[in-house]
């Protein structure tokens, strides 16, 4: 956490009625908070269902597309990170999306909602107020999303150590469906193929293989949620075949993609 320090760049509040779609475009951080109501977040082809008191950092910003079916309110906040290698957030996945964190953080939470009153009615020393407030706020969704089992930040943590290792990390979730190898991944790291599996696996944890293997079963899963065919999941993910892909499923959950997708969807009784 020591590692995740933020600045405010600047800071949205945005109330969209019913239908309304706001598009954004930004290369920092963006930060996005549901105040009330409910959206849709779409980005790099994904969509993320935001509900009121939920959370979505896009580390790398990017393009994305806020869609409200019925109205909605949002603070929507770019951010710089202030502390750390810059590389960290290139080794973040593209979004961290979580459930329930005003439920479960309301503390956290109603800091947020102090933001979103400071920054409306324009108080003497908001901006500074905002700042700290944000900086706090941001840094406990991050710790939220990685307690709830996420995701891990080892690899953060050695982008933030080693640039060299981090650009392979980068590339990684810039791209899983490439087809990388660990001899390509060493190339982008400017390192042996067996100094980089060395250095890779004492930094992360795990070899290059394995961990590709985790991020892709992790965007599938999320595919899955979304009603993506396995057969376009296989082929965005880089497997050569579906049945190539469904054994990879398999093994690193224990049932086939459809098995796995009924019962993601299903009603909690």
């Amino acid at each position: 956490m020591e590692h995740l320090r933020w600045s405010v760049i600047d800071l949205g509040h945005h109330d969209l009625a019913a239908g309304e779609t706001r598009r954004e475009a930004s290369d920092a951080s963006r930060f996005h908070f549901v105040i009330s109501g409910h959206v849709d977040l779409e980005h790099d082809g994904a969509l993320y269902r935001l509900e009121c008191g939920n959370f979505a950092l896009l580390p790398r910003g990017g393009r994305s597309t806020l869609r409200a079916e019925a109205p909605a309110s949002v603070i929507s906040t770019s951010l710089a990170l202030t502390s750390g290698h810059p590389m960290m957030t290139r080794a973040m996945p593209p979004v961290l999306h979580s459930y329930g964190f005003r439920q479960q953080e309301p503390g956290f939470a109603a800091l947020l909602d102090t933001v979103h009153r400071e920054a409306a009615l324009g108080r003497p020393g908001a901006d500074t107020m905002i700042a700290g407030l944000t900086d706090v706020a941001v840094s406990a969704a991050v710790r939220f999303w990685l307690e709830h089992g996420c995701g891990s930040a080892r690899p953060w943590l050695a982008a933030a150590e080693d640039r060299n290792l981090g650009l392979a990390l980068a590339a990684i979730h810039d791209d899983p469906g490439s087809p990388w190898t660990v001899a390509s991944l060493a190339r982008v790291a400017h390192a042996s193929r067996s100094q980089f599996a060395e250095q890779f696996r004492a930094a992360v944890g795990d070899t290059p293989a394995r961990y590709l293997a985790r991020v892709r079963m992790r965007q599938a899963e999320r595919m899955l949620r979304e009603g993506q065919p396995v057969s376009g999941i296989a082929f965005r993910l880089g497997y050569e075949s579906e049945e190539g892909f469904s054994r990879a499923f398999r093994r690193h959950n224990g049932v086939a993609p459809s098995r796995w997708r009924r019962a993601a969807l299903q009603p909690v009784a």
